[in-house]
């Protein structure tokens, strides 16, 4: 029993130290969390979902509190006796508040909780989207370096190619026609490398302007490639469960039940009680009194609570609707992040061998076994296909990160994060 004991604590390590080390892979390709926090927290999109947030609560405030208000009243009259031309001032004063009855107090109450409910779990969305939007941005740039490099990096093998064209060509070793293949090479690089750069400070420019205050992606090898041990039969209940826009719409639904019962209630009128006193005659008569008035239903709130009754039914269809949407869309992803992680993993396979074969052919070509064209041809296929390699990789990255991310199990700032 012990050894069975201490093996199932041996197994439950080593899935908890794999799980952990997947994740450390995947927040390699990212920026620090801290820094993430606070650009997301500043960003225009969560300034604008705090005030959404405020204005739920206080709606929330204002459907607990009802909208029963005391009403004053008064009027002033003047009384004349023809037959002995007496005249009187007199007045009356009151005070007026209708009564929330039949249980619609407590029906507001709820619908209040579910109102704040439903605005922290709005946030708790916005912080979540702001979060999948830098993701995509942080790729977008990295993707964009990548093109930069690699044009920089065909750049200066064409001019290596075309400086020693040149100089084969003064030694008669070369043909004038190669010699322009070469410096026509050269030439289309650098527009290349033009085209790329413009490109990638056209993505960071547009990280900076949505996220400001993130560091600028380092330069360097990528990371390893990361993974994702769990099945998609294990992860996919898990998504489900954490999915913001799913419990959003549930939240919303429920709300919707309980205002249409609310209005539901609002068939039934509520009465208005009131006190008042009165000075007749010129405070020969004094009067003091209560007041009770009730408003027949008319129609109208019928028809307001048949009509709430239907939209409470709509938000639970929408439920049931993205439910199935939502898990294929996660599934899709999942499968996604399966084939471009193997078809990384193929065209890093298939970039090695063509490195190989494009040192072979410069070789061969500084042998004068191989014409420049061919060469050139080569090296313009290695080239693409590591850069192929390198973007499918970051491909791959990415869907790993907003899979990580819509698990809660990166960035999670659901609870680490309180708006200001």
């Amino acid at each position: 029993m012990i050894r069975l004991r201490m093996s199932l604590a041996s197994a439950l390590l080593g899935l908890a130290t794999a799980a952990a080390y997947a994740q450390q892979d995947v927040l390699a390709y990212l920026p620090a969390e801290s820094a993430v926090r606070a650009a997301i927290i500043d960003s225009p999109g969560l300034q604008a979902a705090r005030s959404r947030k405020e204005a739920l609560a206080q709606r929330a405030q204002a459907i607990q509190a009802g909208s029963a208000e005391v009403s004053w009243r008064s009027s002033f009259q003047r009384r004349r006796l023809p037959a002995t031309q007496e005249q009187f001032g007199e007045f009356t004063l009151g005070l007026e508040r209708p009564l929330r009855l039949w249980g619609k107090s407590a029906m507001d109450a709820s619908v209040a909780t579910q109102t704040e409910a439903f605005a922290e779990v709005e946030y708790a969305d916005a912080l979540h989207e702001a979060s999948r939007e830098l993701i995509k941005l942080w790729f977008s740039h990295r993707r964009a370096l990548s093109d930069h490099q690699n044009a920089a990096d065909s750049l200066a093998l064409a001019d290596s190619l075309r400086q020693a064209a040149a100089a084969r060509l003064k030694q008669g070793e070369l043909s004038q026609l190669d010699a322009s293949l070469a410096q026509a090479e050269w030439q289309r690089a650098q527009a290349t490398l033009a085209l790329a750069q413009a490109q990638s400070q056209a993505a960071a420019a547009t990280l900076a302007r949505r996220y400001p205050g993130l560091t600028q992606v380092a330069a360097g090898p990528l990371p390893s490639l990361p993974d994702i041990s769990d099945t998609l039969e294990a992860l996919r209940p898990m998504f489900m469960d954490k999915n913001h826009e799913l419990r959003m719409l549930r939240l919303d639904a429920e709300r919707q039940r309980l205002a249409a019962e609310r209005l539901a209630l609002d068939r039934r009128p509520d009465p208005t009680v009131g006190v008042f006193v009165a000075r007749d005659r010129g405070g020969a008569e004094q009067i003091a009194g209560v007041s009770l008035s009730i408003a027949f239903p008319g129609a109208g709130r019928i028809a307001q609570a048949r009509a709430a009754l239907a939209e409470a039914q709509t938000a639970s269809d929408k439920v049931r609707a993205i439910e199935p949407q939502l898990s294929a869309g996660f599934e899709a992803t999942y499968l996604q992040f399966r084939h471009k992680r193997l078809a990384a993993e193929q065209l890093r396979a298939a970039a090695e061998q063509q490195n190989l074969a494009e040192s072979k052919s410069r070789r061969a070509f500084g042998l004068g076994e191989q014409t420049l064209s061919e060469l050139l041809q080569i090296a313009r296929t290695a080239s693409a296909w590591r850069h192929d390699a390198e973007l499918m990789h970051l491909d791959a990255a990415e869907l790993s990160a907003l899979i990580r991310l819509d698990l809660h199990q990166i960035w999670d700032f659901d609870e680490a994060v309180t708006p200001q």
